[in-house]
């Protein structure tokens, strides 16, 4: 399915981002970097925080509530920030810092409105 983001392509400066619902209330972030377009859920795969309220890093977005950064264009998690707080600091349980990867969405230009394929 096809899905009009009501966004048009001159909305969107490069080297930003902005969120969108689609139907059912589903969040997804939109944006646009070195002119090319991309699309993911707002949702972190680490804890569920909302990802467009994060910043971009290079190619990342990073999640503000944890630090976890996911590539906007692949959505693989590329980097964690460390928790370590001194040399006899313990993870209490290592499966907190587990992560999948972010939903990525086919987002594509037309007639100068920008549209997302939902699967």
């Amino acid at each position: 399915m096809i899905f009009n983001t009501g966004v048009l392509s001159s909305e969107l400066s490069d080297n930003s981002f902005k969120k969108i619902i689609l139907q059912k209330n589903e969040e997804i972030v939109i944006g646009r970097m070195d002119n090319k377009l991309f699309a993911f859920n707002n949702v972190c795969p680490h804890k569920g925080a909302s990802l467009s309220k994060g910043n971009l890093h290079g190619n990342n977005i990073v999640c503000y509530m944890h630090g976890y950064e996911y590539n906007v264009f692949t959505g693989k998690l590329e980097n964690m920030k460390s928790w370590k707080k001194d040399d006899t600091w313990r993870e209490q349980i290592s499966a907190w810092r587990y992560s999948d990867d972010l939903k990525i969405y086919n987002i594509y230009e037309e007639n100068g409105e920008i549209l997302v394929k939902i699967t």
